[in-house]
């Protein structure tokens, strides 16, 4: 690439991908800028590369840019740095968790919102998750837009923006129907309000097995269906009735995949054959494929105290 302060550096962990790729095609690209460079200087090149669309280029053919040493403090000069980019701020819609908890557990492979419609291998591989679909069930309870107490989300955090507190029951249930119905392939049900609750739970199924990616027209397996599918065997409830040891219904995914363990055991391999294992260090910045289509994400167990700062964005 044709830049004056970020250069291509080799990184141990990073893996070359197979045809159809080019050969050669490092996964992720590794960036590191020259030594003495200002944020100023960093963002000015971030800005020029966006510009001239070498950043999607770089992003379409690897997938990820890992970027190193970029000397980041605080919170503050994160955003500064994202901002470069200059993408558009991306719309929840259905908040499916909260990010303020922080846990050590593993968090196997899926795509950030691949539980959701809203939006982003091999072709017999991806042609038999488009005839076999996907389905998910989703539970927000009812309660407060302002709990801290679980990781998950209530009804009203996840589709109730627009409903007021002095709204009835019947206009809640309206504007949060209303939110869910901006996602084009989802369905719900309503659960049977308890103790003096307004209305009951929401059970949501969004439905998604392959997405098109945007620019490069490649089909992508694009859900949550191994992440699912490795906590159920984690938690001992891939079978009915899907009740894990803390007495909380954990089932995997739906439809024709719940019984094909084969399959996903083949998505599994496929998963962490491809994978890079990335060692963080701090200030260091990963920027997945903007699409959110091309590529997966997990963590795996850390000792010692670590925060990550996420950014989440929309291509156009």
């Amino acid at each position: 690439m044709s830049a004056k302060i970020l250069r291509q550096v080799p990184y141990t962990p990073s893996v070359t991908f197979p045809p159809p790729y080019p050969e050669g095609t490092p996964f992720p690209l590794s960036l590191r800028p020259a030594a003495n460079s200002s944020l100023v200087d960093i963002t000015a090149e971030i800005r020029d590369l966006a510009a001239s669309g070498k950043i999607r280029t770089l992003l379409d053919r690897h997938g990820t840019i890992y970027f190193q040493g970029l000397g980041l403090r605080d919170a503050h000069e994160f955003s500064e740095f994202v901002h470069a980019f200059r993408w558009k701020v991306r719309e929840d819609i259905g908040n499916l968790v909260r990010r303020t908890v922080l846990a050590k557990k593993p968090v196997h492979p899926h795509n950030e919102f691949g539980l959701s419609p809203h939006h982003p291998a091999h072709p017999e591989f991806i042609n038999e998750a488009e005839v076999k679909g996907i389905k998910y069930q989703l539970f927000h309870p009812h309660g407060s837009r302002h709990q801290t107490s679980s990781a998950g989300t209530t009804v009203l955090q996840a589709y109730g923006k627009h409903v007021l507190d002095s709204d009835d029951a019947e206009i809640a249930r309206q504007k949060i129907e209303k939110e869910i119905r901006r996602l084009r392939t989802a369905t719900w049900r309503w659960g049977e309000p308890i103790r003096g609750e307004s209305f009951g739970g929401l059970a949501c199924f969004p439905t998604s097995a392959v997405r098109n990616h945007p620019r490069t027209r490649e089909p992508a397996f694009f859900n949550n269906a191994v992440s699912r599918f490795l906590n159920a065997l984690d938690n001992k409830t891939l079978l009915p009735p899907h009740i894990n040891e803390e007495g909380q219904y954990q089932p995997p995914v739906f439809r024709r995949f719940a019984r094909s363990t084969g399959y996903l055991d083949t998505a599994v391999n496929y998963i962490y054959r491809a994978k890079s294992l990335v060692k963080w260090k701090e200030s260091d910045v990963i920027v997945l494929d903007i699409s959110n289509l091309s590529v997966q994400h997990a963590r795996e167990p850390w000792t010692g105290n670590r925060k990550l700062l996420a950014s989440l964005w929309d291509d156009e």
